[in-house]
Protein backbone atom coordinates (compact mmCIF):
# COMPACT_ATOMS: atom_id res chain seq x y z
CA UNK A 1 0.00 0.00 0.00
CA UNK A 2 1.42 3.60 -1.12
CA UNK A 3 2.14 5.69 1.78
CA UNK A 4 -0.12 8.76 1.33
CA UNK A 5 1.87 12.45 1.02
CA UNK A 6 3.42 13.90 2.95
CA UNK A 7 3.52 18.28 2.79
CA UNK A 8 6.66 20.35 3.87
CA UNK A 9 5.68 23.72 3.95
CA UNK A 10 8.63 27.02 4.65
CA UNK A 11 7.31 29.33 6.08
CA UNK A 12 9.25 33.06 6.99
CA UNK A 13 6.84 33.57 10.12
CA UNK A 14 6.49 32.40 13.23
CA UNK A 15 3.30 29.95 13.56
CA UNK A 16 1.88 32.08 16.17
CA UNK A 17 2.87 35.53 14.59
CA UNK A 18 0.48 38.56 15.55
CA UNK A 19 -1.08 38.50 12.45
CA UNK A 20 -2.44 35.85 10.33
CA UNK A 21 -0.79 35.48 7.08
CA UNK A 22 -1.00 32.95 3.97
CA UNK A 23 1.30 30.73 4.92
CA UNK A 24 -0.85 29.93 7.86
CA UNK A 25 -4.44 29.49 6.02
CA UNK A 26 -2.32 27.47 3.15
CA UNK A 27 -0.71 25.03 6.21
CA UNK A 28 -4.37 24.89 7.26
CA UNK A 29 -5.88 24.29 3.72
CA UNK A 30 -3.53 21.82 2.62
CA UNK A 31 -4.14 19.79 6.05
CA UNK A 32 -7.36 18.92 5.57
CA UNK A 33 -6.38 16.25 2.60
CA UNK A 34 -2.52 15.64 3.80
CA UNK A 35 -0.52 15.86 7.16
CA UNK A 36 1.91 19.07 6.74
CA UNK A 37 5.12 19.85 8.67
CA UNK A 38 5.21 23.68 8.66
CA UNK A 39 9.26 25.18 9.54
CA UNK A 40 8.81 28.84 10.97
CA UNK A 41 10.98 31.43 9.27
CA UNK A 42 14.51 31.35 9.54
CA UNK A 43 14.78 35.02 8.34
CA UNK A 44 15.07 36.34 4.93
CA UNK A 45 17.17 40.02 6.16
CA UNK A 46 20.45 40.03 6.70
CA UNK A 47 21.55 38.87 10.25
CA UNK A 48 20.18 41.35 13.08
CA UNK A 49 19.47 41.46 16.68
CA UNK A 50 15.88 40.37 16.54
CA UNK A 51 16.45 37.13 14.59
CA UNK A 52 19.51 35.99 16.68
CA UNK A 53 17.05 36.59 19.55
CA UNK A 54 14.53 34.23 17.70
CA UNK A 55 17.16 31.78 17.15
CA UNK A 56 18.61 32.01 20.68
CA UNK A 57 15.11 31.20 22.16
CA UNK A 58 15.18 28.49 19.89
CA UNK A 59 17.81 26.86 21.36
CA UNK A 60 15.40 25.42 24.52
CA UNK A 61 15.15 21.80 24.24
CA UNK A 62 11.37 21.73 23.74
CA UNK A 63 10.02 25.16 22.15
CA UNK A 64 5.95 25.22 23.78
CA UNK A 65 3.58 26.48 21.37
CA UNK A 66 0.81 28.96 21.80
CA UNK A 67 -1.53 30.95 21.02
CA UNK A 68 -2.69 29.79 17.03
CA UNK A 69 -4.68 27.22 17.39
CA UNK A 70 -2.74 24.37 15.40
CA UNK A 71 -4.78 22.03 12.91
CA UNK A 72 -5.22 18.31 13.12
CA UNK A 73 -2.21 17.02 10.83
CA UNK A 74 -0.08 20.16 11.40
CA UNK A 75 3.84 19.75 12.89
CA UNK A 76 5.41 22.65 13.59
CA UNK A 77 9.08 22.59 13.37
CA UNK A 78 11.37 25.93 15.07
CA UNK A 79 14.38 25.25 12.99
CA UNK A 80 17.85 25.57 14.78
CA UNK A 81 19.69 27.43 12.33
CA UNK A 82 21.77 30.25 11.36
CA UNK A 83 20.05 33.21 10.78
CA UNK A 84 22.08 33.91 7.52
CA UNK A 85 22.05 33.12 4.42
CA UNK A 86 25.56 33.72 3.02
CA UNK A 87 28.00 30.80 1.09
CA UNK A 88 29.97 30.41 4.75
CA UNK A 89 26.57 29.16 6.29
CA UNK A 90 24.89 27.44 3.65
CA UNK A 91 26.50 23.69 4.19
CA UNK A 92 25.93 24.22 8.17
CA UNK A 93 22.48 25.54 7.48
CA UNK A 94 21.97 22.73 5.18
CA UNK A 95 23.04 19.61 7.09
CA UNK A 96 21.00 21.01 9.91
CA UNK A 97 17.47 21.88 8.31
CA UNK A 98 17.63 18.47 6.98
CA UNK A 99 18.17 16.99 9.49
CA UNK A 100 15.32 18.64 11.66
CA UNK A 101 12.66 17.89 8.74
CA UNK A 102 13.97 14.62 8.67
CA UNK A 103 10.44 12.97 9.05
CA UNK A 104 9.39 14.46 5.70
CA UNK A 105 13.19 13.36 3.89
CA UNK A 106 12.48 9.66 4.85
CA UNK A 107 8.89 10.10 4.46
CA UNK A 108 8.31 6.93 1.90
CA UNK A 109 5.01 8.35 -0.11
CA UNK A 110 4.76 11.50 -2.30
CA UNK A 111 7.14 14.64 -0.39
CA UNK A 112 5.05 18.06 -1.62
CA UNK A 113 7.58 21.34 -0.92
CA UNK A 114 5.16 24.05 -0.44
CA UNK A 115 7.82 27.31 -0.06
CA UNK A 116 7.09 30.90 0.91
CA UNK A 117 10.86 31.46 0.89
CA UNK A 118 13.88 31.03 -2.06
CA UNK A 119 16.25 29.91 0.75
CA UNK A 120 15.11 26.28 0.71
CA UNK A 121 18.95 24.20 1.63
CA UNK A 122 18.36 21.95 -1.72
CA UNK A 123 15.23 20.57 0.04
CA UNK A 124 13.32 20.84 -3.82
CA UNK A 125 15.33 18.30 -4.82
CA UNK A 126 14.21 15.98 -2.60
CA UNK A 127 10.89 16.55 -3.36
CA UNK A 128 8.48 15.25 -5.95
CA UNK A 129 6.89 18.35 -6.59
CA UNK A 130 7.93 21.91 -5.86
CA UNK A 131 5.39 25.36 -5.17
CA UNK A 132 6.86 28.22 -5.03
CA UNK A 133 4.06 30.87 -3.14
CA UNK A 134 5.44 34.55 -3.45
CA UNK A 135 3.36 36.72 -1.67
CA UNK A 136 4.91 39.80 -1.56
CA UNK A 137 8.14 40.92 -3.42
CA UNK A 138 10.47 40.05 -1.05
CA UNK A 139 13.83 41.71 -2.00
CA UNK A 140 11.96 44.84 -1.67
CA UNK A 141 11.77 44.76 1.99
CA UNK A 142 13.97 46.56 4.29
CA UNK A 143 17.01 44.47 5.45
CA UNK A 144 16.85 41.47 3.42
CA UNK A 145 20.12 41.06 1.17
CA UNK A 146 18.97 41.56 -2.61
CA UNK A 147 21.33 40.34 -4.40
CA UNK A 148 21.54 36.60 -2.34
CA UNK A 149 17.44 36.52 -2.49
CA UNK A 150 17.34 37.46 -6.10
CA UNK A 151 19.90 34.80 -6.52
CA UNK A 152 17.50 32.05 -4.40
CA UNK A 153 14.93 32.35 -6.57
CA UNK A 154 17.08 32.61 -9.98
CA UNK A 155 17.95 29.00 -8.37
CA UNK A 156 14.67 27.59 -6.97
CA UNK A 157 13.61 25.05 -9.62
CA UNK A 158 9.61 24.91 -9.01
CA UNK A 159 6.76 22.83 -10.40
CA UNK A 160 4.75 25.66 -9.93
CA UNK A 161 5.16 29.01 -9.00
CA UNK A 162 1.69 31.19 -6.87
CA UNK A 163 1.48 35.23 -7.02
CA UNK A 164 -0.63 36.93 -5.42
CA UNK A 165 -0.51 39.98 -7.57
CA UNK A 166 -0.39 40.81 -10.75
CA UNK A 167 3.53 42.43 -10.17
CA UNK A 168 4.71 39.33 -8.08
CA UNK A 169 3.90 37.68 -11.14
CA UNK A 170 5.46 39.67 -13.27
CA UNK A 171 8.66 39.43 -11.32
CA UNK A 172 8.41 35.59 -10.85
CA UNK A 173 8.62 35.35 -14.97
CA UNK A 174 11.75 37.58 -14.87
CA UNK A 175 13.17 35.09 -12.63
CA UNK A 176 12.79 32.30 -15.14
CA UNK A 177 9.36 30.31 -13.41
CA UNK A 178 7.23 28.98 -16.28
CA UNK A 179 4.58 27.83 -14.37
CA UNK A 180 2.89 30.37 -12.61
CA UNK A 181 -1.07 30.99 -11.37
CA UNK A 182 -2.53 34.50 -9.65
CA UNK A 183 -3.91 33.80 -6.59
CA UNK A 184 -4.81 37.47 -4.92
CA UNK A 185 -5.28 37.11 -1.13
CA UNK A 186 -8.61 36.62 0.41
CA UNK A 187 -10.41 36.44 3.91
CA UNK A 188 -12.02 34.86 6.55
CA UNK A 189 -14.87 36.25 5.07
CA UNK A 190 -17.51 34.37 7.50
CA UNK A 191 -16.21 35.27 10.47
CA UNK A 192 -16.36 39.31 9.33
CA UNK A 193 -19.72 39.07 7.59
CA UNK A 194 -21.01 37.43 11.06
CA UNK A 195 -19.95 40.43 12.80
CA UNK A 196 -21.14 42.53 10.53
CA UNK A 197 -24.97 41.22 10.84
CA UNK A 198 -24.07 41.37 14.38
CA UNK A 199 -23.76 44.96 14.91
CA UNK A 200 -26.46 47.07 15.39
CA UNK A 201 -25.39 50.14 15.33
CA UNK A 202 -22.29 51.53 13.30
CA UNK A 203 -19.61 54.60 14.79
CA UNK A 204 -18.21 57.06 12.91
CA UNK A 205 -14.30 55.63 12.69
CA UNK A 206 -12.40 55.04 9.80
CA UNK A 207 -10.14 51.90 10.80
CA UNK A 208 -6.84 50.51 9.19
CA UNK A 209 -6.42 47.03 10.21
CA UNK A 210 -2.87 45.18 9.70
CA UNK A 211 0.94 45.12 10.67
CA UNK A 212 1.86 48.77 11.15
CA UNK A 213 4.82 49.42 9.59
CA UNK A 214 6.78 52.90 9.04
CA UNK A 215 7.86 51.84 5.06
CA UNK A 216 4.63 50.30 4.26
CA UNK A 217 2.17 53.11 5.48
CA UNK A 218 1.80 56.75 3.85
CA UNK A 219 3.23 58.47 7.48
CA UNK A 220 2.19 62.10 5.87
CA UNK A 221 -1.22 60.57 5.05
CA UNK A 222 -2.07 59.39 7.91
CA UNK A 223 -1.50 62.73 10.08
CA UNK A 224 -3.44 64.64 7.90
CA UNK A 225 -6.21 61.96 8.71
CA UNK A 226 -5.31 62.12 12.12
CA UNK A 227 -5.88 65.81 11.84
CA UNK A 228 -9.16 65.72 10.31
CA UNK A 229 -10.66 62.89 12.89
CA UNK A 230 -8.51 62.52 15.46
CA UNK A 231 -9.84 59.29 17.88
CA UNK A 232 -11.81 58.54 14.92
CA UNK A 233 -8.90 57.64 13.14
CA UNK A 234 -8.23 53.80 14.42
CA UNK A 235 -5.27 51.86 14.24
CA UNK A 236 -5.13 48.00 14.36
CA UNK A 237 -2.16 45.80 14.55
CA UNK A 238 0.86 45.29 15.98
CA UNK A 239 3.63 47.84 15.63
CA UNK A 240 6.49 47.86 14.03
CA UNK A 241 10.01 50.13 15.25
CA UNK A 242 7.21 51.15 18.20
CA UNK A 243 9.67 53.53 19.22
CA UNK A 244 9.51 55.21 15.61
CA UNK A 245 8.37 59.01 15.63
CA UNK A 246 5.04 58.25 13.59
CA UNK A 247 3.11 56.31 16.29
CA UNK A 248 3.60 59.34 18.68
CA UNK A 249 3.06 62.15 16.06
CA UNK A 250 -0.44 60.38 15.09
CA UNK A 251 -1.20 59.11 18.81
CA UNK A 252 -0.42 63.10 19.46
CA UNK A 253 -2.93 64.07 16.28
CA UNK A 254 -5.86 62.31 18.87
CA UNK A 255 -5.31 59.03 16.46
CA UNK A 256 -6.18 55.58 18.50
CA UNK A 257 -3.68 52.53 18.34
CA UNK A 258 -4.97 49.83 19.42
CA UNK A 259 -2.28 47.05 19.00
CA UNK A 260 -3.45 43.56 17.38
CA UNK A 261 -6.43 41.76 18.03
CA UNK A 262 -7.11 38.29 17.78
CA UNK A 263 -9.64 37.68 14.53
CA UNK A 264 -13.23 37.82 16.67
CA UNK A 265 -12.27 40.75 18.05
CA UNK A 266 -10.95 42.27 14.72
CA UNK A 267 -14.35 41.47 13.39
CA UNK A 268 -16.14 43.19 15.77
CA UNK A 269 -14.02 46.30 15.55
CA UNK A 270 -14.61 46.42 12.25
CA UNK A 271 -18.15 46.13 11.92
CA UNK A 272 -18.03 48.71 14.96
CA UNK A 273 -16.46 51.32 12.25
CA UNK A 274 -17.29 53.11 9.11
CA UNK A 275 -14.92 53.19 6.41
CA UNK A 276 -11.58 50.95 6.05
CA UNK A 277 -8.16 52.55 4.73
CA UNK A 278 -5.45 51.03 2.76
CA UNK A 279 -3.21 53.83 3.56
CA UNK A 280 -0.34 52.42 2.02
CA UNK A 281 3.28 54.79 0.66
CA UNK A 282 3.54 53.96 -3.23
CA UNK A 283 6.87 52.18 -3.55
CA UNK A 284 8.61 48.92 -5.36
CA UNK A 285 7.45 47.52 -2.24
CA UNK A 286 3.82 48.02 -2.31
CA UNK A 287 3.57 47.79 -5.81
CA UNK A 288 3.41 43.85 -5.15
CA UNK A 289 1.42 44.23 -2.13
CA UNK A 290 -2.66 42.69 -2.40
CA UNK A 291 -4.67 43.53 0.51
CA UNK A 292 -6.51 41.27 2.04
CA UNK A 293 -7.45 43.69 4.36
CA UNK A 294 -9.96 45.05 1.35
CA UNK A 295 -12.31 42.18 1.65
CA UNK A 296 -12.15 41.97 4.99
CA UNK A 297 -13.24 45.26 5.26
CA UNK A 298 -15.87 44.48 2.48
CA UNK A 299 -17.24 41.36 4.44
CA UNK A 300 -17.07 43.55 7.72
CA UNK A 301 -19.97 45.88 5.78
CA UNK A 302 -17.16 49.12 5.06
CA UNK A 303 -16.80 51.08 1.94
CA UNK A 304 -12.40 51.10 1.42
CA UNK A 305 -10.31 53.73 0.43
CA UNK A 306 -7.01 52.96 -1.10
CA UNK A 307 -3.96 54.75 -2.34
CA UNK A 308 -3.39 53.45 -6.13
CA UNK A 309 -1.88 50.33 -5.62
CA UNK A 310 -1.88 48.14 -8.46
CA UNK A 311 -3.74 45.35 -7.16
CA UNK A 312 -6.40 47.39 -5.88
CA UNK A 313 -9.34 47.81 -8.57
CA UNK A 314 -11.73 50.94 -7.89
CA UNK A 315 -15.04 49.53 -7.98
CA UNK A 316 -18.37 51.93 -7.78
CA UNK A 317 -19.71 52.89 -4.55
CA UNK A 318 -17.27 50.40 -2.57
CA UNK A 319 -13.94 50.83 -3.17
CA UNK A 320 -12.44 54.23 -3.63
CA UNK A 321 -8.79 54.78 -5.39
CA UNK A 322 -7.13 58.05 -4.24
CA UNK A 323 -3.69 59.65 -4.42
CA UNK A 324 -2.60 61.06 -1.04
CA UNK A 325 -4.08 64.51 -1.31
CA UNK A 326 -7.85 63.67 -1.85
CA UNK A 327 -7.70 60.54 0.55
CA UNK A 328 -9.21 62.12 3.08
CA UNK A 329 -12.00 64.10 1.50
CA UNK A 330 -12.92 61.07 0.41
CA UNK A 331 -13.08 59.14 3.73
CA UNK A 332 -14.73 61.89 5.33
CA UNK A 333 -17.39 62.00 2.53
CA UNK A 334 -18.09 58.34 3.20
CA UNK A 335 -18.31 59.33 6.91
CA UNK A 336 -21.02 62.14 6.18
CA UNK A 337 -23.07 59.88 4.05
CA UNK A 338 -26.46 58.66 6.02
CA UNK A 339 -26.72 55.01 3.59
CA UNK A 340 -27.78 52.07 6.02
CA UNK A 341 -28.45 49.91 3.20
CA UNK A 342 -24.39 50.14 2.51
CA UNK A 343 -23.06 47.51 4.67
CA UNK A 344 -24.85 44.61 3.36
CA UNK A 345 -24.18 46.05 -0.45
CA UNK A 346 -20.30 46.05 1.01
CA UNK A 347 -20.81 42.32 2.25
CA UNK A 348 -21.98 40.89 -0.62
CA UNK A 349 -18.84 42.38 -2.88
CA UNK A 350 -17.19 39.87 -0.38
CA UNK A 351 -18.31 36.85 -1.52
CA UNK A 352 -16.31 34.39 -2.98
CA UNK A 353 -13.34 36.04 -2.11
CA UNK A 354 -12.87 33.39 1.20
CA UNK A 355 -10.50 30.74 2.20
CA UNK A 356 -12.70 27.72 2.05
CA UNK A 357 -13.06 28.37 -2.07
CA UNK A 358 -9.75 29.38 -1.74
CA UNK A 359 -8.30 25.95 0.30
CA UNK A 360 -10.43 23.82 -2.26
CA UNK A 361 -8.20 25.57 -5.52
CA UNK A 362 -5.01 24.85 -3.19
CA UNK A 363 -6.07 21.77 -2.63
CA UNK A 364 -7.21 20.67 -6.23
CA UNK A 365 -3.36 22.17 -7.73
CA UNK A 366 -1.64 20.38 -5.46
CA UNK A 367 -3.31 17.30 -5.95
CA UNK A 368 -3.09 17.80 -9.58
CA UNK A 369 1.06 18.14 -9.21
CA UNK A 370 1.17 15.25 -7.13
CA UNK A 371 -0.82 13.21 -9.56
CA UNK A 372 1.05 13.97 -12.75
Amino acid sequence: MTAEPLVLVLGTADWNAPVATNQHRVTAALAASWPVVFVEGAGTRSLRPADARRVLRRLRPAPTLTGRPLPAGVEVVSPRVVPHHGGATRPVNTALLHRQVRRWVQHPGPRLLWTFTPFTYGLERLADRTVYHLVDLLHENPGVHRGRLLDAERRLRADLALATSPAVREHLHEQGFTTTRLLPNVCDVALFTAAARATTSRGTSAVFAGTLAPHKLDGGLLLDLARVLGPDLRLVGPLVEPAAPLWRDLTAAGARILGPLDPPALARELASCAVGLVPYRISPLTRGISPLKTFEYLAAGLPVVSTPLPAVAPVDGAVFVREAPAFPTQVQALLAQEDPDRPARMTRLADGHDWESRGRRLRALAGELLAG
